[in-house]
């Protein structure tokens, strides 16, 4: 293995291009194009090339296409254009002579980080050093791995970061197979931002002390999932047109984000942690109030949320980062507790297998043919105008 394939670099293959530098996050679509002759990867003795089967859509892939991440993206040109894309999930085509891991046949997911990277996982194939790779779960489809990676070890580092992903799993998890279909919305009579599943028992709240600011997103919707899954009860700040889809991952309430931001109608319920999936100071000043005098705030976003397209820049990422710095700095010497969670830096790879054997709900908006451009480029539009529910997912 990693002879045949390997040395020869005439074989083609498709892929979306990115071809130009969009002025703007709005304009990308205008230079992504599918092209059927692109030279397919070589691999060296470290690596594997994986033949992929579904690879995820997301805002930071969005955002490395413009150019607006500082150290990471590279400016492609027609001459010199640039494949985006960096989860994925497919099958070992051929490895190197140095890989121990992995053989031809394997089903696998991994997360390609797009550092200074040209060839990404919007692609036919992708080569990638063995270690970014996990072996696929039977349980999960293609597309549902793919959705995977980034998400569920962005939502693990929150759940660390609350000190809460040590408790032990319940058994017979009942959230695991539960649709937002089967779950019966009820409002409270009393407090209108209030949504329960089936009936308003106001005892589960008495013992709800976590709450999650944009529990209906990927990452929330993950979070809410371990949390459920660990019997932490969990009340999710969303849109109520949401609240079912984050009843069903487990929360035992759901608080209208559009009433006083959700978390300003809280009524009685005592919190302690707040975890702010959305980002922005109107948040970071809510949970602050909900939380008292006391509790720790978790933000996987930062102060100024990172999604609109003045802050993508290096001067937005530097006041983004001061930002982080003094609010940390500050809460030392204050008795909320502030945090900024990330992805674990190692070891996500026996992070994920764990997380697909306690069967973390991956969540799909919907999969769309990588290689349609039209409907590429309609994929492209809705996560970048953040319409999707879930992951959306290019299947090949």
């Amino acid at each position: 293995p990693g002879q045949g394939l390997a040395s020869i670099n005439t074989e083609r293959m498709k892929a979306v291009l990115l071809t130009g530098k969009p002025l703007a996050r709005a304009d990308i679509t205008q230079y992504l194009t599918v092209s059927h002759s692109v030279t397919k990867p070589t691999i060296k003795p470290n690596e594997v090339l994986v033949k992929v089967k579904a690879s995820a859509v997301n805002i930071e892939d969005i955002m490395n296409g413009v150019g607006r991440r500082m150290l990471v993206s590279l400016t492609a040109t027609k001459e010199e254009p640039v494949v985006l894309g960096q989860e994925f999930s497919g099958i070992v085509e051929d490895v190197g002579s140095k890989v121990k891991e992995f053989k031809q046949g394997d089903e696998v997911l991994g997360h390609k980080m797009p550092l200074r990277e040209r060839w990404g996982t919007w692609a036919e194939y992708v080569a990638v050093n063995e270690k970014v790779l996990v072996k696929k779960a039977k349980d999960y489809s293609f597309s549902e791995s793919a959705a995977l990676p980034m998400s569920a070890l962005v939502a693990y580092g929150a759940v660390k970061a609350a000190g809460l992903v040590n408790k032990p799993l319940l058994e017979n998890i009942a959230h695991k197979n539960r649709k937002p279909d089967e779950v019966t919305v009820v409002q409270d009579d009393e407090n209108k931002a209030l949504f329960m599943d089936g009936t308003i028992n106001q005892n589960i709240l008495k013992d709800t002390k976590v709450a999650i600011v944009g529990a209906s997103s990927t990452t929330g919707l993950m979070m809410v999932d371990m949390l459920a899954s660990r019997g932490v009860n969990i009340v999710g700040v969303s849109s109520a047109s949401s609240a079912a889809a984050v009843l069903a991952n487990g929360a035992v309430a759901v608080l209208d984000r559009h009433v006083c931001g959700g978390l300003g109608n809280k009524g009685d319920l005592e919190l302690d942690i707040v975890i702010d999936c959305v980002g922005g100071t109107d948040i970071e000043d809510t949970a602050r109030k909900a939380l008292g005098s006391k509790g720790h705030f978790i933000s996987i976003v930062g102060p100024g949320g990172n999604f609109g397209d003045g802050g993508d820049g290096a001067k937005g990422q530097i006041g983004h980062g001061a930002g982080i710095a003094s609010r940390s700095f500050k809460s030392m010497f204050s008795s909320i507790k502030y945090t900024l969670a990330s992805m674990p830096m190692a070891g996500g790879g026996k992070i994920l297998e764990q997380l697909m054997k306690e069967n973390l709900k991956s969540m799909i908006d919907s999969e769309v043919d990588m290689f349609n451009e039209e409907d590429m480029h309609k994929a492209v539009e809705k996560v970048q105008n953040h319409k999707n529910k879930g992951r959306l997912v290019f299947v090949t």
